[in-house]
């Protein structure tokens, strides 16, 4: 497997999907100001809406999680029962409904069934908008740790940073030049996810909610060329 994650041709797949998952991060932030591609902040929005007595908000934030769990759990099932029945895992089809769900997100945000851009969470429209992103990032995540054994994480940076934080001691510390092609991996993911989160800022502030068909693009892009890469190496 790390074969694969080391072909130089492979390269821009991982970094479009570190791209995707910055760019989805910071339209969730502008859209209802959350972060969705991770769940680091959900306990303490759960935790402060409860203090306040905001019991709708402090379900919808205890919630969102959930839809982050589907996501992974959908993606899990669907590739682990094709392993099981001896077939190889088809991942087109989880990008596939990944280019789904960005798009209905962009059409329902566009003809104002999500509420209004901007605007802090505040009632079931946001809500909806969330678990959307929630679930396609929780799927996302899920597919290409699955896919890597765990070494490409693409939705957020915590563990990447903390990778490459312990692979530069092992370089640099304990001598072991092995470690230094997985650093530069992790250095252009965290790279690219923070590219993917300027251009996010950049896009969503001039289209709003038209912004997640880019996502709908990369998604389409990746999964056709997995595919791609699929039929030729079989």
């Amino acid at each position: 497997m790390k074969d694969i994650i080391f072909e130089k041709r492979n390269r821009f797949v991982w970094g479009l999907l570190a791209f995707q998952g910055g760019f989805v991060n910071i339209g969730g932030f502008l859209s209802v100001h959350v972060f969705v591609s991770h769940l680091t902040g959900f306990p303490g929005h759960f935790s402060v809406e409860l203090l306040n007595q905001n019991y709708v908000h402090a379900l919808y934030f205890l919630f969102v999680p959930v839809f982050f769990l589907f996501g992974s759990f959908f993606t899990g099932v669907f590739t682990e029962v094709k392993r099981e029945r001896g077939r190889a895992p088809v991942y087109v089809n989880v990008l596939l409904l990944q280019c789904l769900l960005y798009l209905t997100v962009a059409l329902l945000g566009y003809f104002d069934f999500l509420g209004d851009f901007g605007r802090e969470m505040s009632n079931f429209k946001n809500f909806i908008l969330l678990i959307i992103l929630a679930f396609s990032c929780g799927s996302q995540n899920s597919l290409f740790t699955k896919y890597s054994n765990s070494i490409l994480r693409t939705t957020h940076i915590t563990g990447l940073v903390t990778d490459l934080g312990i692979g530069l001691s092992k370089v640099y510390v304990a001598g072991d030049q092995s470690e230094k092609e997985m650093n530069s991996i992790r250095s252009f993911l965290i790279l690219f996810f923070g590219l993917g989160s300027f251009i996010g800022l950049l896009v969503f502030n001039q289209f709003q909610f038209l912004g997640f068909l880019v996502p709908v693009v990369v998604s389409l892009f990746v999964g056709v060329r997995l595919y791609l890469c699929r039929v030729r190496s079989s």
